[in-house]
């Protein structure tokens, strides 16, 4: 317990500034490709939970969960101070700031549940859903367990021990996917949503103190310390949960719970590219933008690197997943989930632009430019709100979808432009590190709609036709034009270099 006094993130290498600054590009790079797998494993057990659940389970049953899971989000989002990053930020973190910050989540913790459990009915007249009551009341037990979390595991991304959070996740993802299905093929109903959530609250609890011997006590002694970042991290925090999730809010107040329902599940899948690839890679990244706050120009660099890569992964998946929806969902879902289908297009599309944009927020808040971050979160919402009251408007889950895209296309240049004012990249740098890949997607896409729908007579042989269609005319194309333009430093240079020193040890072996 003596390393706690003062816990610090150790960057191998020399003292020089240049082995300093390379010992912490490749711990971003090993950060991002840990956190990336932990998704993408966490993501791999969700479909295939949501892919059986779906068959178990109707639509109405996961819109009532998220009727109330997305009002738990908002008083979470409402009193969240962001003490992990907090406490990643500094550098100097001491076992009382650690102290501190778990105190303050289980306080938290403890506000929320008794605060569901007064507004449980008003929350069920809102919805118009009288179930929505006892859901609601039931998942505050969830909520409650939650702020008993080991605050010792934000220690595995301060100090840069992805792999301990990639087993933490993937082990809790685990207990609660035999919790749901368990229960599912029981009880055949919501309650079986609840209990995995619940479950997978005391899992995770079990789990964090089983993996890192930190024991917290309660105390508030650093607490002004982690405020002076935090009230700024709480208001971004706000803005964002609004932003992403008022069109959520708006269909369940004025749609029925199975169109609910069949947003979430649409909502959810479409959002693979922004959940799973860009802020895994930010949560990852953002101790090494900390590190390399004192040289804004290495952080640009740094950032555009990073930027070319989640294009190159986020424009061929969010407009692969647009491209092959209505064969997708029949596939993985069945015919009674056809609905989704334009809503999972759409929301695909504005995946793309959300993933682009999204990690500009990472390198403000290393910078301490909270203000900026926060009143980013903020733009948003207010664009976003009008275009998606006036989609609920017209009664149809589709434009509401549209209504999301084009607010995500407008807002990319204004994300762009909170680093370009800060001198950290230029318009250029940008546009560099995106054409390439944007390119590549536009003929990607030019050659899967060549492929008329219900080719082969089954959605499967369509599904799996689009797929390696798209997934081989990007890569050639992408690699064409990374060779024709010189082989610029870029994503592309990541993935050729891993697959060349693959290649070479197997030839060597």
């Amino acid at each position: 317990m003596a390393a706690w006094r003062t816990v610090r993130f150790a960057i191998p290498g020399t003292s020089m500034a240049t082995d300093k600054d390379q010992s912490i590009r490749s711990s971003m790079i090993s950060g991002s490709a840990w956190m990336i797998a932990m998704r993408w494993g966490l993501r791999g057990i969700g479909l295939v939970s949501t892919v059986i659940l779906v068959r178990l389970l109707a639509p109405e049953d996961f819109g009532l969960v998220a009727m109330a899971t997305l009002f738990i989000a908002l008083l979470d989002v409402f009193t969240s101070f962001g003490v992990d990053m907090a406490l990643i930020q500094r550098a100097d973190a001491t076992k009382e700031h650690f102290n501190t910050a778990w105190t303050i989540r289980l306080i938290q913790a403890v506000f929320i549940a008794l605060l569901l459990v007064v507004l449980a009915p008003f929350l069920a007249d809102y919805f118009n859903e009288s179930r929505v009551t006892a859901l609601t009341m039931f998942l505050a037990i969830g909520v409650l367990v939650a702020g008993l979390e080991n605050i010792g595991i934000v220690a595995f991304r301060k100090e840069l021990e992805f792999s301990k959070e990639f087993r933490f996740a993937i082990y809790t993802k685990f207990g609660s996917f035999f919790i749901t299905i368990g229960l599912a093929l029981w009880l055949r109903n919501y309650w079986a949503l609840a209990w995995g959530i619940v479950g997978g609250k005391v899992v995770s609890v079990a789990m964090s103190y089983w993996m890192h011997p930190y024991r917290p006590r309660p105390s508030l002694a650093r607490f002004r310390d982690l405020w002076s970042f935090s009230q700024w991290m709480l208001l971004r925090n706000i803005g964002m949960y609004l932003r992403k999730q008022v069109d959520s809010f708006l269909v369940a107040r004025f749609f029925d719970t199975s169109q609910m329902g069949f947003y979430s599940v649409g909502k959810e899948v479409a959002e693979l590219p922004t959940t799973d690839l860009v802020w895994p890679t930010a949560r990852a990244l953002f101790p090494g933008y900390a590190k390399l706050a004192h040289d804004p120009v290495r952080m640009g660099q740094a950032y555009l690197k990073v930027l070319n890569t989640i294009a190159l992964f986020a424009v061929p998946i969010g407009l692969g997943l647009a491209l092959v929806a209505e064969p997708l969902v029949l596939v993985a879902f069945g015919e009674r989930w056809v609905e989704i289908a334009p809503v999972l297009a759409w929301l695909a599309f504005s995946g793309v632009f959300t993933s682009v944009s999204a990690g500009v927020q990472m390198p403000l808040i290393a910078l301490n430019r909270m203000r900026r971050a926060a009143g980013l979160a903020w733009v948003q919402l207010v664009a976003v709100l009008p275009a998606v009251m006036y989609a609920v408007t017209l009664g149809d889950l589709t434009s509401v979808a549209i209504a999301h895209a084009a607010v995500a296309a407008a807002l990319v240049p204004v994300f762009f432009a909170t680093l370009t004012t800060l001198g950290i990249v230029s318009w250029g740098a940008v546009a560099n590190a995106l054409w390439r890949p944007f390119v590549a997607g536009a003929v990607m896409s030019a050659c899967v709609m060549l492929v008329p729908e219900g080719f082969g007579g089954l959605p499967i042989i369509e599904l799996v036709t689009k797929s390696a269609l798209g997934a081989v005319t990007f890569t050639v194309t992408g690699f064409l034009l990374w060779r024709t333009t010189g082989q610029p430093d870029g994503g592309e240079k990541v993935i050729a270099d891993l697959i060349g020193k693959r290649l070479a040890a197997r030839g060597s072996g």
